[in-house]
């Protein structure tokens, strides 16, 4: 698993995000709030975004979930790796065994040869559990952040009334944007207030 990985996850939600915007804003829809803005009136369109990047890497919750999702990775990784020397070097003894005559029977080399044969899919089905665990892990991660960070902007927005709140990252779809626009420094820092805030109450 790549560390960038919960990062696009999560970009997936900015549809979601402008959705919960516009629905608890009540705000005029994105269509008649722009067709004001170009009429000239004082209803204008409140547009911001947010660098979910700079987000994620530095928003502490998201740091701690990534860090202790990836420890979970390099153990396991370990786990399979040294399961897979220990086969190896069975393999390679059993080859040696076999070229030397080394088994007293037949029988005992079909025997062997079967046994090392159910380590090596018991293996490979470890393996597999492994990675099928990893992604559930991974899912269930990237859906806290989700709901943490949505359910921040709902209310975070109730104060603000902004019309959309966009997203974007690192080669994004925001290439320029005037001063204001962004305010990722002021999600980034209310969120680590509101989580700090929960562990002192722990």
């Amino acid at each position: 698993m790549k560390n960038l990985s919960i990062v696009l996850n999560v970009v997936l939600f900015v549809a979601v995000i402008v959705l919960y915007v516009l629905y608890f804003s009540g705000h005029k829809s994105p269509e008649t709030a722009m067709t004001s803005k170009v009429a000239g009136t004082a209803d204008a369109t409140k547009i911001v975004y947010i660098n979910t990047d700079t987000l994620l890497n530095n928003y502490q919750l998201a740091v701690e979930l990534n860090e202790a999702f990836l420890k979970k990775q390099e153990d396991r990784r370990t786990e399979l790796n040294i399961k897979a020397k220990a086969i190896d070097q069975e393999g390679t003894e059993f080859q040696r065994k076999l070229q030397n005559n080394g088994f007293i029977s037949e029988a005992r080399a079909i025997e062997a040869r079967d046994q090392l044969l159910v380590k090596q899919e018991n293996f490979r089905r470890l393996q597999q559990e492994m990675m099928d665990k990893a992604s559930r892990e991974q899912s269930e991660l990237n859906k806290q952040l989700f709901d943490e960070i949505t359910n921040f902007l709902k209310e975070y927005n109730k104060e603000k009334g902004f019309s959309i709140v966009l997203s974007t990252q690192l080669g994004g779809n925001v290439l320029y944007a005037e001063d204001g626009f962004d305010i990722t420094k002021e999600i980034v820092d209310r969120l680590n207030a509101n989580y700090k805030k929960g562990d002192s109450q722990k």
